[in-house]
């Protein structure tokens, strides 16, 4: 029955597209059931297609995406081993090099000599040229040896209990018997000698006479400061430096100042203690102090006068170059200050001599 509206000619258009159509797709699927039921899909058959669509990548696309190795540089170029081999050739050429030229020179200088060489090529030997005219010569040729024998002679010197048995151990002076018989006492307390780190010493001279000094500690744990002069081919103890003998000690010269001046060793250090009669306008200040006593006193020079130049040419006060020095020893002469209370404070009217050791 047809519809209402719709003509024959129309409906015959109709079919016949409807007919077109379900050949087209017949073409398309031809094992489609041509019922309206449901299809059921074997699933072998889906693993099949599956199988089938799926897409392998190419090696190069995985070569392109592949994650770098350990230790490779992504952003940047690592340098290969060649290039690292060519930079350890060239360090290793140039210190050939270097110790080739260091030892053509060592003999080079050995052959103008007449010398064999003393040591390995390529191992420079610092030599110092010694002057024979000076009085630390004969200290300097072996100063290893000069210590050893210094440190023999305090051991015996340390060991006596009796003035006679250091007479052939120190240096004489035309006092030194006089000097002797009024201070001479054993030694305080033995001086550590066995241990080489405990000790120092040096060599120094004074008025063109050189002289070795030694310090260390003793078994008290005070502290000692000897000095030793050669006399020909002998190391002597010089007593007297050694035991800072002068005319008076200073802690008897604290007590009871003279008015004439008195022979010292000491040792000196700048001080900014002043007196109104005693200015720093016009006056230099300085502690007086030495090893064997703890007594502290004063001492006063006039500015500008020689004794002033040379205490502050030792402390190197006036050297724009040189760092200053905190204390020096000396050996100087003392007298009272004019003030009524002069207790602790002194005139310093000659400076004597550089250090503890006389001429």
């Amino acid at each position: 029955m047809i519809k209402k509206g719709a003509s024959r000619k129309g409906q015959r258009r109709r079919q016949a597209i409807a007919a077109a159509g379900a050949r087209d797709e017949e073409e398309i699927h031809p094992h489609r059931p041509k019922s309206d039921e449901p299809v059921r899909l074997d699933l072998a058959s889906v693993g099949i297609v599956k199988q089938i669509a799926r897409i392998e990548a190419k090696p190069e696309a995985l070569q392109e995406f592949r994650l770098p190795k350990h230790g490779e540089q992504v952003w940047g170029r690592q340098q290969t081993r060649r290039e690292y081999r060519w930079v350890w050739l060239f360090s290793a050429l140039a210190i050939v090099l270097m110790f080739t030229a260091i030892a053509m020179v060592n003999r080079r200088s050995d052959q103008d000599t007449g010398t064999p060489p003393a040591a390995l090529p390529g191992i420079v030997l610092l030599s110092e040229d010694l002057d024979e005219q000076s009085p630390l010569y004969a200290f300097q040729q072996n100063p290893y040896q000069m210590r050893l024998d210094a440190i023999k002679v305090l051991r015996q010197v340390a060991a006596a209990t009796k003035a006679e048995q250091i007479r052939a151990l120190i240096r004489k002076s035309p006092d030194t018997e006089t000097l002797l018989a009024k201070h001479w006492k054993p030694w305080p307390s033995p001086p550590l000698l066995d241990d080489p780190d405990q000790l120092q010493s040096d060599f120094d001279q004074t008025s063109g006479t050189a002289f070795l000094w030694l310090q260390g500690t003793q078994q008290d744990g005070g502290t000692f400061l000897a000095f030793f002069v050669r006399e020909g081919d002998t190391l002597l103890l010089d007593w007297e430096a050694t035991m800072e003998l002068g005319e008076a000690r200073l802690s008897s010269l604290a007590k009871l100042p003279t008015t004439h001046p008195v022979a010292m060793r000491v040792i000196l250090s700048p001080s900014p203690y002043y007196l109104p009669t005693l200015p720093e306008s016009d006056y230099e200040s300085y502690k007086i102090t030495n090893l064997a006593e703890e007594t502290i006193v004063w001492g006063y020079v006039r500015r500008g006068t020689p004794e002033h130049q040379q205490i502050n040419g030792l402390l190197q006060h006036d050297s724009p170059l040189l760092d200053a020095i905190s204390s020096v020893r000396v050996r100087v002469k003392l007298r009272r200050t004019d003030d009524v209370n002069s207790q602790n404070r002194f005139f310093i009217t000659e400076m004597l001599h550089k250090d503890w050791v006389m001429p």
